[in-house]
């Protein structure tokens, strides 16, 4: 039975492939380092802005090298982060940005998610399949719920045909208030992203 949480990102995707007849992916968009398919077949065609291993192409997931209407399926996992000012890069305080990148604000977010929506709708068949990770988040002190976002920007070009919830293994402590050892929190912590399988209209 595929249930709809797993603590294994490999099992989502592995659940995904099963769920829609993928053998493997055709194309992923945000490559990184690869770690997606430790268990699992690589991708036909493996692209990233920044790449970090050999045998990646270096484009942005909103403008691909790829003919229209050529792809069956496509990955995509970018960063979530923000107030990272060196973008990819990361910021020099913030240790997940030193792994995973980020924006500088939400909209930039959601101008690159936006633009990587447009672009997977051009390149991907019919019933073409878009696997795109996510996670919400809290910035400038407002809750983002950016799955439900994306699942909304995606509404004139995908249905959202399945949904998995992958929690954290581990969390990023409680930052302590400014020149105190007391803990400070506004917002339940969140920890767990979403990996959303839009299929294309």
């Amino acid at each position: 039975m595929i249930r709809s949480v797993y603590y294994d990102q490999t099992e989502i995707l592995s659940s995904i492939m099963e769920l829609c007849g993928i053998e493997k992916f055709c194309a992923d968009v945000t490559y990184g380092n690869g770690k997606f398919y430790d268990k699992i077949p690589q991708p036909r065609l493996k692209f990233d802005i920044s790449p970090q291993v050999g045998g990646v192409a270096e484009c942005s997931s909103d403008n691909l090298p790829i003919d229209g209407g050529s792809l069956k399926s496509l990955v995509f996992d970018p960063p979530f982060l923000t107030y990272v000012r060196a973008a990819r890069e990361g910021n020099g305080n913030m240790v997940m940005a030193k792994r995973f990148g980020g924006y500088w604000r939400y909209d930039e977010l959601e101008a690159h998610y936006k633009g990587t929506l447009k672009e997977a709708a051009r390149v991907l068949k019919k019933k073409g399949v878009m696997i795109f990770k996510c996670q919400d988040i809290i910035h400038n002190h407002k809750m983002h719920c950016t799955h439900v976002n994306v699942i909304n920007w995606a509404a004139d070009n995908f249905r959202l045909k399945d949904l998995f919830i992958l929690p954290a293994k581990t969390r990023m402590a409680i930052p302590q208030q400014a020149g105190t050892k007391k803990k400070v929190q506004k917002h339940a912590r969140i920890f767990h992203s979403y990996f959303l399988a839009l299929e294309r209209l």
